[in-house]
């Protein structure tokens, strides 16, 4: 299952996280939402790392990502993120392609049961296991690291797709 950022019809944009839904994962009747701050902390000032690029939630509220480095299949966006008590962190921009650009919202809805963390794409992805107990190799948290990472991708995407 791929999970992602801003998957455009019509225009070749891979997406976010290559995350795995986890067998028997029913949050939604156990545990509780994450509160805006504990989703600021996580995210805020931290790229989340995808297959062919990453998406930075700058704690400033804006949002960066970029994905590929070809012109025929780059894209890139700006935009703003934000969080809820609801347990819902989203980012929404505009994605730009050589072919043109689209704007697009995503959001992700996060639940804590235990020590371990969930997370499903909304409106319906499955749930799955983001940060397990005891953090394994395989968790999506482990994508989520310091810092702005693509700020030299996102250059150079720019500077791709603007070349058509």
């Amino acid at each position: 299952m791929v999970l992602g950022a801003a998957c455009l019809s019509g225009m070749a944009i891979v997406c976010a996280a290559d995350a795995k839904p986890a067998k028997g994962a029913a949050p939604e009747t156990g545990g509780r939402p994450m509160n805006a701050v504990e989703l600021r902390k996580l995210f805020g000032g931290k790229t989340w790392l995808w297959s062919n690029g990453g998406g930075y939630m700058d704690p400033s509220g804006r949002f960066y990502a970029a994905v590929g480095s070809k012109p025929a299949t780059g894209s890139f966006a700006r935009g703003t993120w934000t969080t809820d008590d609801n347990g819902r962190m989203c980012f929404a921009g505009r994605w730009r392609v050589q072919t043109g650009s689209k704007s697009a919202r995503t959001c992700f809805t996060h639940r804590v049961k235990g020590a371990e963390i969930y997370q499903r794409r909304e409106p319906d992805g499955a749930w799955y296991v983001f940060k397990h107990s005891e953090t394994q190799q395989s968790d999506e948290f482990n994508k989520i690291v310091a810092g702005n990472r693509i700020s030299e991708q996102f250059g150079q995407v720019r500077a791709a797709v603007a070349s058509r």
